[in-house]
């Protein structure tokens, strides 16, 4: 081909570019739900330029579109600052802003555009911004950083194989070459380091093979890096950042920030609601959980929550001295499949109307009449096929099911079994400790008594005790805890906690948050209103969990103002880490009620969350999933948003706590 014919075809195909512009910024898969006496609208926003800020209004129209009135009594992810992304809510207390629904309703959505800063992260005054995300040939991405030291001088290393991105169907690929400030490596085990001076910027360039040709987007990119200190002694400092939702560029861009866009809407189809108000309403309250069968595949044995873990399914090879590997051979009632993929049927049922069907944590595809679909891909070995259905009465019920998938000629192993080997371990299997605070009377008549923190502790104490690997001798409840009985409990768990143990600590009573100090702090009985000289500030709080030595621990806060600990907060609906991942990587989570607002007396969050935990049929749940599986269920019927996310300054490396059952 001479060059003449090559400049034509050049300038043919940057006409043709300009002609097609990039896809801007839309909402899609916005669809109407009704749970109680409240309407959800759930949305996605996406095309956005990263870390895009949005205002988010919705209308509803009763005449089929032709006029559209805004929706005011409105909780979620609506009004100023709302990021981009999938499976964001908006709930509507409707009789609030209209006597009454009865009819065809339909829903308009729009999204007016912002411009913020570039996406960036801070660890340990090392800067991490994001320069570019994008294609190049033969099916690799490429990640550009520009990495800033702001501290004192010290050597940064990135290991490539803790470089990595996640795709929305939760596979995950490793950078397999690495190049820091110069320094290459070009093995997926590599270990690029380098000094980095006070005040020093270096390009960190990693590049991923094997990427699907059609991603244009990632769920999370995960940047595990050291950083080692030499000073009088050493000092090592390991941290986990995490980006969620990236959009993958086909060129190399100078800089990933947003910019200033049209706005976005869209309208649903009419649905017919009928919500009155409830002294008009002369029926029993729907308090039966929802049924359903399975249709496909046939015959399956389904679990319920009664169920305990009992011995693992796996047994050993031949080879046993070494328990990593085994063989399946799988239950009487297992499913057995030669398939990756399965396709799972159904039909639920209730009187008041099926609000949600998710499997394994997704929303399987649900008709008017209940019937439900979805599809799964299996992993090697043992699969449970977990089933949880929602009513419009915020009833639920779960049940499971078990599929083998055998692949030919290869002895394989699943995931629950590899936490088996752990959990099953006599010599050493890994102790869960906890402590329990309900804090009810406060002496102070300045400060309110409240009336159910303690009966929600003991909901706790006994679902925890009773179906999960928390022996009673292992578990502090304090009723009315002073600071200084706080303190103490929290002292003898930095001696007594290893680093192969688990724990957990929850707290429900009064907080506070100073909005000028910006200070956090929980009110124990003896707290003064005049004095903060017997509250719990949040930085101790941080201090003493950074300080115990466990594999796990997870925070949980039943108070107002419990929100102000988080260094960043998780993104949900898009199914969790795979849990023998999430178990690996030490974590330091937190789960609470509410953010910077106060939470009620009555606690829905806490009724919520025993109930899921009560209900569970799965041997292993994150945390992660027990929250998002709650949480549009007390958005709707608390004032509050509760917030899930890595707790600041503690040593989170990416990875979650799990319940596990007896």
């Amino acid at each position: 081909m001479n060059t003449g014919r090559k400049s034509i075809l050049l300038v043919l195909a940057m006409l043709a570019l300009s002609m097609f512009p990039a896809k801007a910024q839309e909402i899609i898969d916005l669809q109407s739900r009704q749970l109680g006496e409240k309407i959800n609208l759930e949305y996605s926003i996406v095309g956005e330029k990263i870390g895009q800020l949005f205002t988010v209004t919705p209308f509803y129209s009763t005449n089929g579109g032709k006029t559209f009135v805004p929706m005011k009594s409105v909780t979620g992810n609506v009004g100023q600052r709302v990021m981009g992304g999938k499976n964001q809510i908006i709930i509507w207390d409707a009789l609030k802003d209209t006597k009454e629904l009865n009819g065809d309703v339909v829903f308009k959505l729009v999204a007016n555009g912002k411009s913020i800063e570039a996406t960036e992260q801070l660890f340990s005054k090392v800067n991490f911004k994001l320069e570019s995300l994008h294609k190049k040939d033969n099916n690799q991405l490429e990640l550009v950083l520009n990495i800033t030291n702001n501290g004192p001088a010290r050597d940064l290393k990135l290991i490539n194989g803790l470089i990595t991105i996640t795709d929305f169907n939760k596979q995950k690929y490793d950078a397999q070459r690495g190049n820091l400030g110069g320094v290459a490596g070009n093995e997926r085990y590599s270990t690029p380091q380098r000094k980095i001076k006070t005040g020093e910027s270096v390009k960190a360039v990693f590049t991923f093979d094997r990427i699907p040709s059609d991603l244009n987007r990632i769920m999370r990119l995960d940047i595990g890096a050291e950083l080692l200190t030499i000073d009088i002694g050493l000092d090592l400092e390991i941290g986990n950042l995490q980006f969620r939702d990236l959009p993958v560029t086909t060129a190399k861009t100078a800089e990933m920030k947003s910019e200033i866009s049209k706005k976005a809407q869209a309208v649903t189809q009419p649905m017919f609601y009928a919500i009155k108000k409830a002294e008009e309403i002369k029926q029993v309250a729907d308090i039966t959980p929802p049924t359903f069968t399975i249709t496909a595949p046939e015959n399956v044995a389904l679990i319920g929550s009664e169920a305990t873990r009992g011995r693992p399914y796996a047994q050993s090879t031949i080879l046993a001295d070494d328990k990593r590997k085994r063989s399946v051979t799988g239950g009487e009632l297992d499913l057995i499949v030669t398939n990756s993929q399965l396709t799972v049927k159904g039909q639920a049922k209730d009187e008041s109307g099926i609000f949600e069907v998710k499997v394994n944590g997704k929303n399987a595809t649900l008709s008017p009449n209940g019937t439900f679909e979805t599809t799964l891909a299996l992993a090697s070995g043992k699969n449970d096929v977990v089933i949880r259905v929602l009513d419009s009465q915020k009833n639920s019920a779960e049940k499971k099911f078990i599929v083998v998938y055998q692949v030919q000629g290869k002895p394989v192993s699943s995931e629950t079994e590899e936490l088996d080997l752990i959990f099953d371990e006599e010599k050493r299997m890994p102790q869960y400790y906890a402590v329990i605070v309900g804090v009810n009377e406060y002496p102070d008549t300045q400060i309110a008594d409240l009336s159910n923190p303690i009966s929600d502790a003991q909901k706790l104490f006994n679902v925890l005790t009773t179906r999960y690997t928390f022996e009673p001798s292992n578990v502090i409840f304090i009723q009315n805890a002073s600071r200084g009985q706080l303190i103490d409990e929290l002292d003898k768990l930095t001696r007594r906690v290893t680093k192969n143990d688990n724990l957990l600590i929850f707290f429900a009573g009064h907080g506070y948050w100073d909005k000028d100090t910006e200070l956090g702090y929980w009110l124990p009985s003896d707290a003064r209103a005049t004095s903060t000289a017997n509250w719990m500030a949040n930085s101790q709080i941080r201090d003493y969990i950074r300080a115990i030595k466990s594999k796990h621990t997870l925070l949980i806060a039943d108070a107002c103002f419990s929100g102000g600990i988080f260094k960043t907060l998780k993104a949900f609906e898009e199914g969790s880490a795979p849990l023998t991942k999430a178990y690996d990587k030490p974590s330091r989570k937190a789960m609470t009620s509410g953010a910077l607002t106060e939470v009620p007396d009555q606690s829905i969050f806490l009724e919520q969350l025993v109930k899921r935990l009560s209900e569970n049929t799965q041997d292993y749940i994150s945390a992660e999933e027990v929250f998002s599986s709650i949480r549009n269920v007390v958005m709707n019927g608390s004032p509050t948003t509760p917030l899930y996310g890595d707790i600041k300054d503690t040593g989170d490396e990416g990875g979650d706590f799990l319940f596990v059952k007896k």
